[in-house]
């Protein structure tokens, strides 16, 4: 059977009831998606993160969503849209009244560490576009805290996905044009819980660096000052308890 098409539920919101991925639906090769297309789903079955990792989303326990995005900024610069929309996601539940940060360089943790939303980003440079795919837990089905994960009802925040969905594409479309606008990491660094902390950075071929967070580079790594000043463009990060 095939798969139904997504239908239009706001301007440039694309709504599908069931889907394997929301990202392959935005970077498959079937239509051309626009900048700010979202393509979005409450019950994704075979999500994706970084690593390969995987994300599914019971039907609707979270908003599972993948924006298009074709910026017009110097193409180094594309890796810093995961760090843009964090940063708009996090401003934003803190308007709502949860302690949210970003936790470099993808997700988004409360105050105790867990996750409330993951973000995954995919160049395609045949179509100069990178697709951002975000996973935001919004209740959990047996309504009971988890040691790892949060979900924005744990903080009295009831939203439904389509309307969570809707929101935070104004969200991001705004935080991108204003990064167009001008272009700085510096004010990222803001809702960033990594800064600063004592952090281990376990890069792609096993090599563990430990050391102080800085700050980020001009294009979105991460400054880890140890031994030396390191800049770290990919890596899972721990957060170290103070000694």
């Amino acid at each position: 059977m095939a798969q139904q098409e997504p239908r239009r539920i706001a301007p440039g919101v694309y709504w599908i009831d069931q889907t394997p991925s929301t990202q392959d639906l935005a970077t498959g090769t079937e239509r051309v998606r626009k900048h700010g297309d979202v393509i979005a789903t409450d019950n994704q079955t075979a999500g994706r993160g970084r690593l390969d990792r995987t994300w599914d989303t019971p039907p609707g326990t979270a908003a599972a969503m993948s924006i298009v995005l074709r910026p017009k900024v110097d193409p180094q610069l594309m890796s810093t849209m995961t760090l843009v929309a964090a940063d708009a996601l996090v401003s934003w539940f803190r308007e709502l009244h949860v302690p949210a940060a970003v936790k470099w360089p993808n997700d988004v943790l409360d105050a105790d560490g867990r996750k409330l939303c993951g973000i995954l980003a995919q160049w395609l440079p045949e179509t100069q576009a990178v697709v951002i795919g975000i996973g935001t837990n919004l209740r959990f089905s047996d309504g009971s805290g988890h040691e790892r994960a949060a979900a924005l009802a744990d903080y009295g925040v009831e939203i439904s996905a389509q309307d969570f969905v809707i929101e935070a594409r104004h969200r991001l479309m705004d935080a991108v044009e204003r990064f167009i606008a001008k272009p700085d990491v510096k004010p990222l660094e803001t809702t960033m819980s990594t800064i600063g902390q004592r952090v281990k950075a376990i890069l792609p071929d096993g090599k563990n660096i430990i050391g102080t967070a800085m700050g980020l580079g001009p294009t979105g790594s991460l400054l880890i000052a140890g031994e030396t000043l390191q800049e770290i463009f990919a890596a899972d990060i721990v957060h170290l308890r103070p000694a």
